[in-house]
């Protein structure tokens, strides 16, 4: 008789044992909403782990268009503890599929393993062991979004998704706030041009998160004190 495969739900349990402890730190955070905020923060014992997503376009007939998961990336702030893991899939065209073997230099049947359930257990092995207290991104709507519905397919109970108990720090949000009195409205890129930081691959998850944290590092000064 053939055994039944173990889920990725079941897979998080078993791995899990002191997940309890986890949890209860991970809600521990306030929240963030202002730029003085954020500077207390980074200036501060919290942990914060930026994360990027990037995207790719599911070409099954019957769900064209749906936005699915192509690259996460994730930095400690600080620090050089990081992750960048690619998702490769027959749900993308031959030509997405073409792109990703050159630029990762695998055979098909190598990449083959780069599936959505590999790629999100390691990564939620890593926010385990890192246990963060805020989670740092460039307008989070999609990222977040684009990684329950993952989440959904793969059937992983609520539970085991440790992102949606980290305390979200939007610096997109905050920054066009405060700074600029909207809503929303400033990207990565052009945020980088302001500060005169060089983003030379804008839209790679493991840059993108780079140039998070070298915004999050100059909002860390004490920009008073530089000017006198």
């Amino acid at each position: 008789m053939q055994k039944s495969k173990t889920s990725l739900s079941e897979l998080i349990t078993l791995e899990r044992p002191n997940w309890q402890q986890t949890q209860n730190k991970a809600t521990s955070a306030n929240a963030v909403t202002t730029l003085k905020q954020v500077h207390e923060i980074v200036n501060g014992p919290a942990k914060l782990l930026s994360l990027d997503l990037e995207f790719y376009s599911d070409c099954q007939p019957q769900m064209p268009g749906t936005t699915r998961l192509g690259q996460i990336a994730g930095r400690v702030y600080g620090e050089d503890d990081a992750f960048n893991y690619y998702v490769f899939s027959s749900r993308m065209t031959a030509k997405d599929q073409l792109s990703l073997l050159k630029r990762l230099d695998l055979r098909y049947s190598e990449a083959e393993r780069l599936t959505v359930a590999s790629v999100l257990k390691k990564v939620l092995k890593f926010i385990d062991r890192v246990q963060p207290d805020y989670l740092v991104s460039w307008d989070n709507r999609l990222d977040l979004s684009v990684l329950n519905q993952e989440a959904n397919r793969l059937q992983l109970a609520q539970t085991g998704r440790s992102w949606t108990r980290i305390q979200p720090l939007d610096l997109e949000k905050i920054i066009s706030s405060d700074v600029f009195d909207k809503s929303s409205g400033i990207s990565l890129a052009r945020m980088c041009d302001l500060l005169r930081l060089q983003h030379p691959k804008p839209h790679l998850a493991d840059h993108d998160v780079l140039m998070i944290d070298k915004i999050l590092q100059f909002y860390a000064l004490d920009l008073n004190e530089l000017l006198h």
